[in-house]
């Protein structure tokens, strides 16, 4: 059904592995280790990401299991081609692409010596926020044209009985962006990339991004990824969307994977990868 999006997809098929640590120099390192302790910490509440499927955080639903493996793909994938920045994004909307951006962060986050980074980059409809039931200190548009240090803008994210590492950093964001395509092909986009990077030295960046058949965001930030993964919804998402989303990405910008979510709502649990 998906044979020309297929074509592209380019995980690894590799078994887990545990990420190596990176020979960083002791004075390169306690500067990034000072720079990772002093974000902002909020704390989070269980049962709110459970109503909002947070399944990775608490672990009792045994689907997280499935985040585990795409864990282990997509970091031996980075890892092969030497690739940082992932977008997540899908052919529409209500795919469930922040489903699986949020899970996918948290899973990583237990690879002790992976730093990730999670932006929220659907400056429109920004929703990572809300699903963790925080809210953002700043705003990513303020963060994008420089107005806010990556140290200040970016938080660290735990709670009692979660099992999330602490080399998780989160860019949130509750304030939409009418001009976002604009911002991002501004060139204060990838210093502020730059900055945050240089200061943190994550190993992953994953950037929610928006629908790529809904508007050219996805299109302004191409330049600005390494590779991107689509999240199509099961009875959803049809053939021709795949198609059309696959051809606006291009052949210049990789796909790293397609998931497949096979059903969203309240309550759902049922998807595969």
């Amino acid at each position: 059904m998906f044979e020309e999006v297929r074509k592209k997809v380019r995980f690894a098929t590799a078994e887990p592995v545990e990420p190596l640590a990176s020979p960083d120099t002791a004075p390169e390192h306690d500067i990034v280790a000072e720079a990772w302790s002093k974000l902002r910490q909020l704390t989070l509440r269980p049962s709110l990401l459970d109503r909002n499927l947070v399944i990775t955080a608490a672990r009792r639903d045994p689907a997280h299991g499935a985040f585990d493996v795409l864990r282990a793909k997509v970091f031996q994938a980075l890892a092969e081609r030497k690739w940082r920045r992932v977008g997540i994004t899908s052919p529409t909307k209500g795919c469930g692409k922040s489903f699986v951006a949020v899970n996918l962060a948290v899973t990583l986050s237990r690879y002790e010596k992976c730093r990730t980074i999670l932006m929220d980059m659907d400056l429109h409809v920004p929703s990572v926020a809300r699903k963790l039931g925080v809210r953002p200190p700043h705003s990513m548009g303020d963060f994008l044209r420089g107005l806010v240090a990556p140290d200040d803008f970016l938080s660290q994210v735990g709670g009692k009985g979660l099992a999330i590492g602490p080399s998780l950093a989160l860019g949130l964001n509750g304030k939409p962006e009418p001009f976002a395509a604009e911002l991002f092909h501004n060139p204060c986009t990838e210093e502020a990339f730059g900055r945050m990077e240089a200061m943190l030295a994550p190993d992953v960046v994953l950037m929610d991004l928006p629908p790529v058949l809904a508007q050219d965001d996805v299109l302004a930030l191409k330049p600005h990824l390494d590779c991107v993964i689509v999240v199509a919804g099961g009875g959803r998402t049809t053939t021709r969307e795949l198609q059309e989303a696959s051809h606006r990405l291009g052949d210049a910008l990789p796909i790293l994977g397609v998931v497949l979510n096979k059903a969203e709502g309240e309550g759902t649990r049922d998807y595969s990868y």
